[in-house]
């Protein structure tokens, strides 16, 4: 039995092989054989000369991918179902699907689905519309980008509404804007892959005197929203000038970050790590900090926060989305309100006990063990299975 995963994830392709620079290694669709005998991915797919050090690997034995091209925006918009009819026998010589959504590539694939009428699954793993959110837009671009949100938000719904089952990465405020019909059964699963050796087993020590040290796991995208967390920086650097900020990750936004933290003469204290691949040296990073931040418009349960607090660091974020289905509403913020963060930040530095940062850093790791990878897998096995059943 195949299934095939659709995602617009972007990958790339040296010398056959296929690789990624985010988290999707072969361990990834792995999880997948557990229940069915081959996995193809249908995906974006970017040719490289050089491997960089960076990148893992995704393909291995039983996990196939078929490429569409790398486009990206309205050319990706306009040119996708094109390229879905063009790979059309090879994507359906298939027993099923599994929609990742928000993706182009799968509503058009769940169009031409109407005649085949093979059974699907989703993940929902974003709000399509609230991704088109950005503070940096003019007027002007804010309306097509609102046209174009609520285009990709009906699309999602009516993949949801159609599935045999599905998963949401959010408690509720997913499942609440993107119901599945009723007596079809879901599970709240984030997509995260969290080991049990990651779960810090005991409370994180803090010695803010020391040190203060924050960070930043993300892409530089408008939604991510990183420029409040400078700008709330450059606040906090006026009471403790020995805090530093760490950003990890990389985007079309991170050059004008860097020229915002330039302008604000920061740059001594803020570095930009680019993208950093392998959890352990991700962990390495965490366990350097104190405090993560997330000042995201919307997430729907971001990976970065759970395995920041799986480390036992104080997180704070936007009362958005998921964000606050994680944290309690003394962690979070209004999103533009950067001044906000600086006053939690130094609420937290001034004015909490040793006691008190030990409740935070336990709090939080018990809330990560909810994430554990056993756990998850169970429940996508569970959906897995009663898809196959379908079959």
């Amino acid at each position: 039995m195949k299934i095939t995963i659709v995602t617009d994830h972007r990958f790339f392709n040296h010398q056959n092989q296929i690789y990624d620079d985010y988290v999707f290694d072969y361990n990834f669709f792995k999880n997948y054989l557990d229940v069915f005998d081959e996995v193809e991915v249908v995906c974006r797919v970017q040719e490289i000369n050089d491997l960089d050090c960076k990148l893992v690997k995704s393909s291995g034995p039983k996990i196939n991918f078929i490429a569409l091209p790398n486009e990206h925006g309205i050319k990706w918009f306009l040119n996708v179902q094109r390229y879905i009819k063009k790979k059309s026998l090879s994507i359906f010589n298939t027993d099923c699907f599994c929609f990742r959504l928000p993706s182009m590539a799968a509503w058009e694939i769940f169009r031409l689905n109407r005649l085949k009428r093979l059974p699907f699954i989703f993940e929902s793993i974003g709000d399509p519309e609230d991704a088109m959110v950005s503070s940096e837009d003019s007027v002007v671009k804010r309306i097509p980008s609102k046209v174009f949100g609520h285009i990709l938000k009906n699309r999602k719904r009516e993949i949801v509404y159609g599935a045999e089952s599905g998963s949401y990465v959010s408690i509720a405020h997913l499942q609440k804007k993107y119901p599945i019909q009723q007596g079809k059964s879901t599970e709240s699963i984030s997509s995260i892959r969290l080991d049990d050796q990651y779960i810090l087993q005991d409370r994180k020590i803090f010695d803010f005197e020391k040190s203060i040290k924050i960070i930043h796991i993300g892409s530089f995208i408008p939604l991510k929203n990183q420029k409040d967390l400078i700008q709330s920086f450059k606040i906090l650097l006026e009471q403790y000038p020995q805090a530093k900020l760490d950003f990890i990750g990389d985007g079309p936004t991170r050059a004008s970050c860097e020229q915002l933290v330039q302008d604000l003469q920061l740059s001594s204290k803020v570095s930009f790590h680019g993208q950093v691949t392998g959890f352990n040296n991700i962990v390495n990073l965490l366990d350097k900090a104190h405090f993560f931040v997330l000042p995201s418009f919307n997430e729907g349960m971001p990976r970065a926060l759970i395995e920041a607090m799986a480390r036992g660091l104080v997180c704070l974020g936007s009362d958005r989305g998921g964000i606050s289905e994680l944290l309690e509403s003394e962690y979070l913020f209004s999103v533009g309100a950067y001044k906000q963060i600086a006053d939690k930040l130094n609420g937290i530095i001034s004015g909490s006990s040793a006691e008190k940062l030990e409740k935070i850093s336990l709090r939080n790791i018990n809330t990560a063990k909810g994430f554990e990878n056993s756990i998850l897998q169970a429940r996508r096995n569970k959906l897995l299975k009663s898809l196959r059943n379908t079959l």
